[in-house]
This record gives structure tokens, C-alpha cells and sequence, in this order.
């Protein structure tokens, strides 16, 4: 699937909801990984997105492999050395973590922050209960924290696996931020959050068929506790239902997988958006009133004196809609 095949595609998608007209700047994007500076995965990515004149790179990645790491840091001396991909392209290698590279970059190397961060192409797919694990997507949340939106790119596990279509499609998705304002605000950080979004973006690798298509969806899960067998009186086993990662059929006649390891295991590529944390930001303005009890800064704020309390024990609820005990 080549890259103007992409391109047309989003370009269409753009036409038909009416988005607006393409943004002049040229992006800054700052491109890491987990599986080191000289990893083909990274050298794939960096060698596509160069190819576009309105993207101003720049590269730091781990010294070695940290897969697995997700977003742990470095709370001691940080070594950091010039260094270049496998392809060239020169950059910084980090002695640390992948969330390492980011906040080193974002906080000390770059003048000015970066719009996109691009983490991987990672050799291994990342889907379902690996986004808790992955260095690839802790970099990206890291990212994220800071209010810069992130793509955290990776490529399913064969014996042999080619990066080409992800790394096109990467930079196609790329441009598309760069150009495309609705998609872009989509990713920044909301009004009243200091948290952008992540893609965590996953190809299966076909060694038979081919790419069927790209869809977005939900993480999956790999395996569900679904009871417990009885192995005596005080001892338990869990019985667990277990999908099968990484699997990337390719052949599969399944139309419409519901999520990423769905998705993975029926030879489609997946898109996930991710937030960068667990903090559930919509609802925290539905339920204060529910939960808050009197105190500063909290009900008692929106009082201006008298009674808390109505004939039933309760607060009125035109005040502050809180029902606390009975007094």
C-alpha cells in the first residue's frame, strides 16, 4: 500500500467532512523509540518523515534496547551522546528510558517544544494489556503529559517484518496533523486539561495476504479471568480466556474487528487514541456536587452563609445539590 494511496485517502476524508484549508508552517516533531537509536524500526520512520520538506526532525532515542520499560525515568545522572540512526540520521542517544528521551528533549536539548512527538517504529506489536508495559507508548504518554500530542507507531512480530507500510503511513498521518487544524486540535489538550492524546497506532506483518485496511478501535485484552477452579479447601486457580497476540491473519474474511488485538489478529492495522492518564476529566464537573462535602474550597465556597441544611437534613439542591447525612 503506497503512501500517495494514503494520502488520497485522508485527503478525501478531509473533503467530505469539510475541514478546513491546510496550515502553512512547516512541524516540529521530535522522534524516539524503545528499541534504541540504531533499530531498523526508527531508521524506517525517520527516513519517511524526512522526505517531507515542512517537517523539521529531530531525533533522540535510547542507547540500547529498553522494551518494556513504559514511562519509567532516570532519577540519577542522565548520560546523553550524539549519535546517529542506522541510515544516518544523526540525533542523540540516551543512556535511560524512553520517557527519558522525551523529557530530556523537551526540557533541555529543544529551544522550542516540538508539536508531534513520533515514538518507534517498534519491533512488536503494542496492543491491549502491552500499552501498560511498552516503552514505545510510555514515551508517547510522556508526551502527552506535557501537552504535546503523540503517535506511538509499532509493527507486529514475525520472522520477517518490513517496516514500510507503517512508516508510510506514519508520515502520511504526519502531514495530516500538520495540515489538517480540526485533526490537530482533536489531539492538543482540551480546554481546562493539561493533557494532549496519544495514537498508538499497530500493523500486523503479513507473510501471507496483505494489509486489509486501517481501523480505528478500542484496546483489546489478551486474557480475562473468567472463574476460579477449586484445587483445595484454601486454594484457588484462575481460569483464564485467552486471545491469541499477534496471530496477524492477513487472509481473515473478518469485516469489522472491535478492537486493536481484533483488529491485529484479522490483518488490519489499528488506530487507538489514548489519554495520558486515568483521570476521568468530563466527569469530575458531573459528580462534584454529588460528592463534595463542606469544606474550603469546596461547598462551603458556593454558600454565602446561612443554613446549610434544609427542613430534611439535606442541601438544597438550587445551593449545591449535595445530599449529606441527616444531622
Amino acid at each position: 500500500m503506497k503512501r500517495a494511496h494514503f494520502a488520497s485517502v485522508l485527503l478525501s476524508l478531509a473533503v467530505s467532512l469539510g475541514l478546513p484549508a491546510a496550515r502553512a508552517e512547516a512541524l516540529s516533531v521530535l522522534v524516539t523509540n524503545d528499541d534504541g537509536i540504531d533499530a531498523p524500526g526508527i531508521a524506517a520512520v525517520v527516513a519517511a518523515l524526512a522526505e517531507n520538506p515542512e517537517v523539521e526532525l529531530h531525533i533522540i532515542a535510547p542507547a540500547m534496547n529498553q522494551s518494556g520499560t513504559g514511562d519509567r525515568i532516570t532519577e540519577g545522572p542522565l548520560v546523553v551522546e550524539p549519535s546517529q540512526t542506522s541510515n544516518g540520521f544523526s540525533g542523540f542517544a540516551v543512556e535511560g528510558f524512553p520517557a527519558d528521551t522525551v523529557l530530556w528533549g523537551v526540557l533541555q536539548e529543544l529551544d522550542v517544544r516540538p508539536d508531534l512527538i513520533v515514538s518507534g517504529i517498534n519491533t512488536g506489536q503494542n496492543v491491549a494489556e502491552l500499552v501498560n508495559i511498552s516503552g514505545t507508548v510510555g514515551a508517547a504518554l510522556t508526551a502527552a503529559r506535557f501537552g504535546i500530542p503523540a503517535f506511538a507507531v509499532s509493527q507486529g512480530l514475525s520472522a520477517q517484518i518490513s517496516f514500510d507500510e507503517a512508516a508510510e503511513y506514519t508520515a502520511d498521518l504526519v502531514e495530516e496533523f500538520r495540515t489538517n487544524g480540526s485533526f490537530r486540535r482533536m489531539l492538543e489538550p482540551l480546554r481546562g486539561t493539561p493533557s494532549a492524546h496519544v495514537l498508538n497506532i499497530n500493523f500486523p506483518t503479513c507473510n501471507t495476504g496483505s494489509l486489509r485496511g486501517v481501523r480505528a478501535v478500542r484496546l483489546g485484552r489478551a486474557a480475562r479471568v473468567v472463574g476460579y477452579d477449586e484445587l483445595s479447601s484454601d486454594t484457588w486457580q484462575a481460569v483464564l480466556e485467552r486471545t491469541p497476540i499477534g496471530s496477524n491473519d492477513c487472509n481473515s474474511t473478518l469485516q469489522d474487528p472491535r478492537t486493536d488485538l481484533e483488529a491485529m489478529n484479522n490483518g488490519f492495522a489499528s488506530v487507538t487514541p489514548l489519554g495520558a492518564d486515568l483521570t476521568d476529566e468530563g466527569l469530575i464537573p458531573r459528580i462534584r456536587r454529588l460528592v463534595e462535602q463542606p469544606g474550603v474550597g469546596g461547598i462551603s465556597s458556593c454558600l454565602a452563609g446561612g443554613d446549610l441544611f434544609d427542613a430534611e437534613g439535606r442541601i438544597p439542591v438550587g445551593t449545591c445539590g449535595v445530599r449529606l447525612p441527616q444531622r
